[in-house]
């Protein structure tokens, strides 16, 4: 069970979590916007098979993220993304085990310094992506989205992706809503994504935003993903809880501020962090 989580410590980064966006919402032709991410987040604990918290070796990373969607069409999106990654994880005890055994067999004094865990600092994921409009049904309006991922060998193992190029499709459901005269809206996206390192994965995203005063938006997102096959750790399943806020310092430049943390799960680590991005729209 413990060196299950450790696995995914290492190589499954759960569930990414992504800025707000358009969600089902499509661009006007012509129009877009671009979001400039960073993420600073560790995880010293992980969820077990039993989802409950245990020890396992820490990890820290950084992130920073271009997502870009453009209006080409009234009825069609298009977004894209891209980012740099720097992974920088301790040594299991499985690490150190080895390295003591190394050194037996080679007649070496054997060292008490602790062997390096594992490492990655390069480009991060790729992806590229379509978004149509099906339907509007009073206020609501149900959207579909397609799109592939890929990354470097390298990069696969702290990406959740087991193969170079993986798909990701997703059903869209938003709606603008008032809360005590408040503007605020609602976007659900249920989705499906191609080969993570534990098998295929069902994903659920949630957003709901609240405007308390015109130039502040208020974010409460909720990313999911769910392995049911199972892979090296078996069943594995995720969730990450994010709480931003976002000021329009104009009409087409917006700064957000937030925290993410993982706050259930089997199999997947117990990640938290800050987030911050610069939102520009043309």
């Amino acid at each position: 069970m413990r060196a299950s989580a450790t696995f995914i410590v290492f190589c499954v980064t759960a569930v990414a979590a992504q800025p707000a966006c358009g969600g089902a919402w499509l661009m006007p032709q012509g129009e877009g916007q671009a979001i400039l991410a960073t993420t600073f987040a560790d995880a010293r604990k992980a969820y077990d098979a039993n989802g409950r918290l245990i020890e396992t070796p820490s990890y820290r990373k950084f992130e920073t993220r271009v997502y870009v969607e453009h209006g080409v069409l009234d009825w069609l999106t298009v977004v894209a993304e891209g980012g740099y990654m720097n992974f920088s994880g301790a040594a299991g005890p499985f690490d150190r085990l080895n390295l003591l055994i190394d050194e037996a067999k080679a007649g070496l004094p054997l060292s008490l310094q602790t062997p390096p865990g594992p490492r990655y600092e390069g480009l991060g994921l790729g992806a590229l992506g379509a978004r149509t409009r099906l339907f509007a049904w009073g206020d609501y309006i149900v959207s579909l989205q397609a799109g592939v991922r890929a990354a470097s060998p390298a990069a696969r193992r702290f990406l959740d992706m087991r193969d170079a190029v993986q798909g990701d499709s997703r059903l869209l459901v938003g709606r603008p809503f008032e809360l005590f005269g408040l503007p605020g809206f609602i976007d659900a996206q249920l989705g499906y994504r191609s080969r993570g390192q534990n098998g295929d994965e069902i994903r659920a995203d949630f957003t709901a935003g609240l405007r308390p005063l015109p130039p502040i938006l208020l974010l409460a997102q909720s990313y999911s993903g769910f392995a049911p096959r199972g892979g090296p750790a078996g069943v594995v399943a995720a969730q990450k809880f994010q709480l931003s806020a976002v000021y329009d310092v104009s009409a087409s430049l917006s700064l957000q501020i937030g925290a993410i943390a993982a706050i259930g799960g089997v199999n997947s680590p117990a990640e938290r962090g800050l987030i911050s991005a610069l939102w520009w729209r043309y």
